[in-house]
């Protein structure tokens, strides 16, 4: 079993000078929640004043919580393609003195490293946790013109149409990705994926029924939900979600143990000064504590991470040992320009 360290050796007082977060994000992926117009002229899923990346959005809470304390700049990076993965190969590679850091998912941790030949990177090697910042559900959504209500009747509709049926995601290897792959698995059901270059496209391509069913992240549920074009089924979370309190979760719905969602958090470089990573943590924790900031979150869809940096890690390593052999069962090449 890989083991997600915490990483513990003296070094000089911190920040000695700017702070850069690096935000790495897939060209038109996943994690961009945005409005597109790359979209069917038969059905337009735009919204004017919808939220900026959650990792954005994140990051700017991030360098809120250290910018007071220190005399020195916080510089926010955005690195697009490689699936996330070039932006975490510049953190890996950066020096390890704390002041080049990681705002990442789940995706580039977890499932990236498994999914897609090629990627130049260790998670457990290279990275050394910081702090969690929030997880983030996801909904199982079907179009509106399906007759099932609930998720029972959903696989009972799969289950005589194997390999008939489409579902789409936001992309090869994203979380809504290995969610409906998860649910193919335990629910004994068969249909195609079909990967779109975002979230937005993929909720479109339900609406216009070029696929029948997604896993859409919760955010991006709520921008556009309610809608005449799909409903909402279940979420994948262990626990409903306080923005939407009557959709059950998938494992209460007929699918016992089912559990899979999003999470964000910040690292460092492996080897990076344990006074600065303790510093850091204890600025996060101040202001992600804070009543204010949690119910901004909770209004995006996204949930405060409660956790210890301890749990969290150990949250790592379990999910590396759960979705490792599911995610290189699919392997595939990681694709210039993702």
């Amino acid at each position: 079993m890989a083991v997600f360290c915490l990483n513990t050796a003296q070094t000089e007082p911190y920040p000695a000078k700017p702070v850069k977060i690096v935000i790495p994000y897939p060209i038109s992926g996943p994690a961009d929640i945005r409005g597109t117009s790359r979209v069917s002229r038969s059905y337009r899923l735009m919204a004017p004043n919808a939220p900026p990346a959650i990792t954005d959005t994140l990051a700017r809470i991030v360098e809120q919580a250290i910018r007071p304390d220190t005399p020195y700049p916080v510089v926010l990076e955005r690195q697009p393609g490689g699936a996330t993965t070039r932006g975490a190969v510049s953190v890996a590679r950066a020096t390890a003195d704390g002041h080049t850091l990681l705002l990442a998912s789940n995706a580039t941790m977890v499932i990236n490293p498994h999914y897609f030949h090629g990627v130049e990177y260790d998670p457990v090697r290279d990275f050394v946790l910081v702090a969690p910042l929030a997880t983030m559900p996801f909904v199982l959504m079907v179009n509106a013109r399906l007759p099932m209500e609930d998720v029972c009747g959903l696989t009972a509709w799969l289950k005589v149409r194997p390999g008939e049926i489409n579902f789409g995601s936001s992309g090869d290897g994203s979380t809504g990705h290995l969610a409906g792959e998860l649910f193919r698995r335990m629910a004994r059901v068969n249909f195609v994926h079909v990967s779109y270059n975002s979230g937005v496209n993929a909720l479109n391509g339900l609406a216009t029924r070029q696929v029948s069913l997604m896993f859409a992240a919760l955010p991006l549920t709520l921008i556009y939900s309610p809608s005449e074009h799909f409903r909402a089924l279940a979420v994948t979370s262990p626990r409903r979600s306080e923005r939407l309190p009557d959709v059950p979760t998938i494992a209460e719905s007929g699918v016992p143990g089912y559990e899979i969602e999003a999470w964000y958090g910040l690292f460092a470089p492996a080897g990076s000064p344990p006074v600065a990573n303790a510093w850091l943590r204890a600025q996060i924790a101040g202001l992600f504590g804070s009543g204010t900031i949690q119910t901004y979150l909770r209004d995006l869809g996204l949930e405060p991470a409660t956790m210890t940096v301890e749990q969290f890690a150990t949250r790592i390593n379990t999910e590396m040992d759960k979705w490792a052999p599911l995610l290189r069962a699919s392997r595939m090449p990681l694709k210039e320009g993702a």
